[in-house]
């Protein structure tokens, strides 16, 4: 495989998130609102917001470094399994994905699936694809924003997300909390 076939092969992986964040979007159809949530723009507008470090290593492509093949392809086989799995959780959540931390009518609380793994599935999803297209790409500059961006816009999206969650669904959600890790699979 090419440099050019692996980058966009890489483009293509990140594009299972994208075109089921807008396939969702569509299939959900208008849903009224239960609670609204307080947070910050940014906090609210995360998933797209997330994605600016990867583009801005993708099409600017500063600072690579040469790694072994080998190593780029497993790059490029985690980001596919990572934005599946992204993608698993979204499909998983139906009609209550959204792209805002607000709660809208007929919202459930999923702890199936994905959901059963971690709490945050999505999220981990999208930590994990940048850190394997860092690989891929042969981009440090990736590997430093992940490090010092994504991963803590992750973890302050996580924290508005948790009140919410807790606010709409109580003892249920608490119960989850106790039972399933946030982010990181095994520690509870």
């Amino acid at each position: 495989m090419d440099e050019r076939t692996l980058r966009i092969a890489v483009l293509l992986s990140a594009h299972v998130i994208f075109l089921s964040a807008a396939a969702l979007r569509i299939v959900r159809g208008p849903r009224g609102h239960e609670l609204v949530a307080s947070a910050p723009w940014a906090i609210q507008y995360y998933p797209p917001l997330v994605w600016l470090p990867f583009l801005v290593a993708y099409i600017i492509q500063p600072f690579a470094i040469d790694l072994d093949r080998v190593v780029r392809y497993v790059g490029l086989g985690i980001c596919i399994a990572s934005a599946l799995f992204a993608a698993w959780a979204m499909w998983s959540l139906g009609r209550s994905y959204g792209i805002r931390l607000d709660i809208f009518s007929g919202h459930a609380l999923k702890t199936d699936g994905p959901y059963a793994v971690v709490r945050h599935p999505m999220y981990l999803g999208i930590v994990v694809f940048n850190l394997a297209a860092s690989l891929a790409l042969a981009s440090p500059l990736l590997l430093a924003a992940t490090a010092l961006i994504v991963a803590p816009f992750t973890a302050l999206r996580i924290s508005y997300e948790e009140r919410v969650l807790r606010e709409a669904f109580g003892e249920r959600y608490t119960t989850y909390q106790r039972t399933t890790p946030a982010l990181v699979p095994l520690l509870s």
